[in-house]
């Protein structure tokens, strides 16, 4: 059993060592010692933090935790700068899980361009599993902000809903996956950033806001968006990108794919659907639109041609 920090070479060679520095806003990067990163930003300065406690392969622990962070910076318009990294492990595991999470990490972190500049990592008996959570800091030239939508604005999805979701929940269904459908899972997990989708339509005026679809999956992310700008929305069951591998784990668990955790998919309100489209496809970037801003009510048209209110709502993921 083991409890506490690191030792210094356990902390060097898992988690300062895998650290690199390439941004030029970085004065001063984590460092045995050191108390505080050092940046250089001017202007929109964006920050957000968020936790991954899902039990999974402790090589994508890291890596999603990059992602997840860096989305909510890209959501609002921004450019992913620096970020701290916090991990709490249980005093079963070792200073070597702690550099394979690390690992994860500083590869996705590299791959995004951003820079991990510090956090903490601790060995704890009041974790039974390892959590990592992660603050991004980033630069914006102009915010987006939820407040923007306006009635008769359609609403688009980036991909392909309840990616990350299914990533998660494969190894727990029942299903038998083709080594097609393996490699499409592969190519799932690799696509949970919404950068590219930031850094195409930031600028575009015709994008009054974007949000990055996690807990809750696409119908948490509506209502969330729609109560902030005190708007309602109309959603379509028939129109949602949901890919068959989703729905076979989804139908396998009993599991709402619409409700379920999706990051990598951005939710982009827009006047000009059509511009939004023919600048994301040239780039290979499927998007749909899935239906608009409406001026009261929030609710989804379902297939069967009913429909529901939409709420936020604890993520199908809770359910395991």
């Amino acid at each position: 059993m083991k409890f506490g920090k690191l030792t210094t070479s356990e902390l060097n060679d898992n988690v300062i060592k895998l650290l690199h520095s390439a941004r030029a806003e970085v004065l001063a990067s984590a460092k045995i010692g050191e108390d505080c990163a050092a940046l250089d930003l001017s202007g929109i300065i964006l920050v957000s933090s968020d936790p991954i406690t899902a039990q999974m392969e402790l090589d994508k622990l890291g890596a999603l935790c990059v992602s997840v962070c860096c989305n909510d910076i890209s959501a609002n318009g921004g450019q992913p700068v620096a970020m701290t990294v916090t991990l709490l492990m249980p005093p079963t595991f070792s200073a070597t899980d702690v550099g394979v999470i690390m690992k994860s990490a500083s590869e996705k972190a590299s791959e995004l361009g951003v820079d991990i500049v510090g956090g903490h990592t601790e060995f704890t008996d009041c974790v039974t599993r390892p959590v990592i959570s992660g603050t991004a800091i980033g630069k914006a030239e102009r915010l987006l902000l939820k407040s923007g939508l306006k009635v008769g604005d359609k609403l688009l999805v980036t991909k392909d809903l309840a990616m990350e979701g299914t990533c998660i929940l494969a190894e727990k269904s029942r299903v038998q996956f083709t080594e097609s459908e393996k490699v499409k899972l592969l190519q799932m997990n690799e696509s949970l950033d919404v950068n590219r989708e930031s850094k195409l339509l930031s600028g575009l005026d015709c994008v009054s806001a974007m949000h990055d679809v996690t807990e809750g999956g696409i119908l948490g992310a509506v209502a969330e968006i729609c109560i902030n700008a005190n708007v309602g929305a109309t959603v379509y069951e028939k129109l949602m990108p949901v890919n068959e591998i989703t729905k076979k784990v989804c139908a396998s668990l009993k599991v709402d794919a619409l409700r379920l955790i999706s990051s990598g998919s951005m939710l982009i309100v827009t006047s000009d659907e059509r511009k939004v489209e023919n600048i994301l496809s040239i780039h290979g970037i499927k998007v749909t639109c899935i239906g608009q801003v409406t001026e009261k009510e929030i609710k989804l048209i379902k297939a069967d041609g009913g429909s529901e209110e939409i709420d936020v709502l604890p993520d199908e993921l809770y359910k395991f």
